[in-house]
């Protein structure tokens, strides 16, 4: 008798990427080990034009403008045991948009929903409660700490990066066998084994001198200027790799200031499609701690240069890289640069926090979360 493969519904919410990227990988490896039938949706392609763009909008413009204001929206919601004004807020939202969602899922019939954002399982949990839907919700968090609006009486079983985040599930009554420690799922192609010497070697770089990859965000550009402009006062010899991204005028900036700077090999590129390998063939790699980030740069075995965390989700990512000893806290750009090159020349300190990061890199979560979920549903 042929086996059934299930069929998994990925969902996600584009605000911000790392939702989408957690929902991909999973899908990808689904694929690849023909363990699913997988298919990965955008929750807010389900919902009216306007809510899609002030949902994703509304996130984007605060954190952009005014962080401070996100970061306390975030603390004050963090901690509910009870439902608040905010909590109420979102589920009514969910409940009042969703409707389009509810009947795409019930058409799909998949035999699980897998959620990489908490946004729908409120009126999706509602069909449950009705017992007009019948299947196991999986949730993924995406941030090596857990807010409140992840944690819902709908949930069959979490995946969380950290330990910590386990103990704060518990805390809200779920058992061990509803939490799985697992890291947060990155790109298969995180989990291939690699060379840093062959890669360097492909990538045309030097094998014998540093290599730091500068990752530019979507907020602070001048920092970034300020951040490579900074290795002027540097006198080592550095190989600089930056990623401009989509940014045009940025990179034809960059590309000015690379110029200048002596004894160092700067690249700027845009966009790339080889990300692994650039962060696998670094020393270091200087960026935002948004969740996917830090996963892929801990995957890759590579140490990390926090700079300009937004408060709430992506200061607690920085405070737990910290803590675990895989990463330095750049405060001010302008002095970056030296910061960076300092770390790279103490030969006892980089050995010590490279044997940190055997302890943290998880390349293979989202392998590990595709086999639990397919064998909890034979």
């Amino acid at each position: 008798m042929k086996k059934k493969i299930p069929k998994l519904l990925i969902l996600y919410a584009s605000a911000g990427a790392g939702h989408k990227q957690a929902a991909r990988a999973i899908r990808q490896v689904a694929e690849e080990r023909s363990l699913a039938i997988a298919k990965d949706i955008d929750i807010l392609d389900y919902t009216p034009a306007y809510f899609k763009k002030l949902y994703r909008g509304s996130y984007l413009e605060i954190v952009r403008r005014i962080p401070e204001l996100w970061g306390y929206l975030f603390d004050r919601s963090y901690k509910y045991k009870k439902p608040t004004l905010t909590s109420r807020l979102h589920h009514t939202i969910g409940n009042m948009y969703l409707a389009p969602l509810v009947k795409y899922v019930r058409e799909f019939k998949p035999d699980a929903l897998v959620f990489t954002h908490f946004l729908g399982w409120e009126a999706l949990g509602s069909l449950r409660r009705l017992k007009v839907l019948n299947i196991p919700f999986f949730c993924i968090v995406t941030d090596f700490t857990i807010h409140s609006f992840w944690i819902s009486r709908y949930v069959n079983k979490y995946y969380v990066a950290t330990a910590g985040e386990a103990r704060i599930l518990k805390s809200h009554g779920f058992r061990d066998k509803q939490i799985n420690v697992t890291g947060i799922p990155v790109s298969p192609a995180f989990a291939k084994p690699f060379s840093r010497t062959k890669l360097r070697k492909k990538l045309k770089l030097s094998k014998g001198i540093p290599v730091v990859l500068l990752i530019s965000g979507r907020y602070n550009l001048t920092g970034y200027e300020q951040l490579l402009a900074s290795f002027k006062d540097v006198k080592q010899r550095l190989q600089i790799i930056v990623l401009a991204g989509k940014n045009k005028l940025l990179m034809s900036r960059l590309k000015h200031i690379a110029k200048g700077l002596k004894n160092k090999k700067v690249a700027v590129y845009g966009m790339v499609d080889n990300m692994h390998e650039l962060m696998q063939a670094s020393d270091i790699v200087v960026s935002k701690p948004g969740g996917l980030t830090t996963s892929e740069v801990l995957a890759s075995r590579t140490l990390m240069g926090v700079i300009d965390p937004i408060p709430g989700q992506e200061m607690r990512n920085s405070d737990y890289l910290l803590e675990a000893g895989v990463a330095i806290r750049i405060h001010d750009m302008e002095t970056g640069g030296p910061k960076i090159a300092d770390l790279l020349k103490s030969k006892r300190r980089l050995t010590i926090m490279r044997r940190h990061l055997k302890y943290v890199s998880r390349s293979r979560a989202a392998y590990e979360i595709v086999k639990d979920i397919t064998s909890t549903l034979k």
